[in-house]
């Protein structure tokens, strides 16, 4: 189910970006990311902060390392950014940004024309505990939050949404 049709400005060309509720992967889309939203028994909401230009505050994420599978990849990356490990079968296949290029990328661009941003959901059945970034992660703390998050403008509100109705 497409929940929003959107564009981006870092994506160099002419595109569409579905807001997609799915368990599965689009048939012939890659995945390239794989993102986590985190809920705690008070439906308050688990970011990332990274601190550079154009960024702030996030959900835990990041790109699939070689032969990693995305599920894999949403693991390892709450675990590096959020201090917060979790048992892969905890998590819960949502949805995601379904990235379809409608015109010829430039030659800097690197990834596919038809690529996914995988989202899952973890849903803890108590209050969340405070947080810390692996030293290493690019996120500098990482927080609970309640509505409304301090992201007004990210691509995957609508599956947030989806989770607090």
């Amino acid at each position: 189910m497409i929940l929003q049709t959107v564009t981006v400005p870092w994506i160099p060309v002419r595109h569409r970006m579905d807001v997609v509720l799915t368990p599965r992967i689009p048939e012939g889309y890659t995945v390239t990311t794989a993102f986590v939203l985190a809920l705690d028994a008070d439906n308050r909401t688990l970011l990332t902060h990274v601190d550079r230009p154009d960024r702030g505050w996030e959900v835990p994420g990041g790109h699939l390392d070689p032969g990693e599978s995305p599920l894999d990849a949403a693991v390892r990356e709450l675990a590096e950014e959020t201090g917060l490990h979790t048992p892969p079968p905890s998590l819960t296949p949502l949805g995601g940004l379904q990235i379809t290029l409608l015109e010829d990328p430039p030659p800097t661009y690197t990834y596919p024309t038809h690529a996914f941003m995988a989202f899952y959901t973890l849903r803890l059945p108590t209050r969340g505990e405070d947080t810390t970034p692996h030293p290493t992660s690019e996120c500098t703390q990482a927080a609970w939050f309640d509505t409304p998050l301090p992201t007004p403008t990210a691509t995957w509100l609508p599956l947030h949404a989806t989770l607090l109705a």
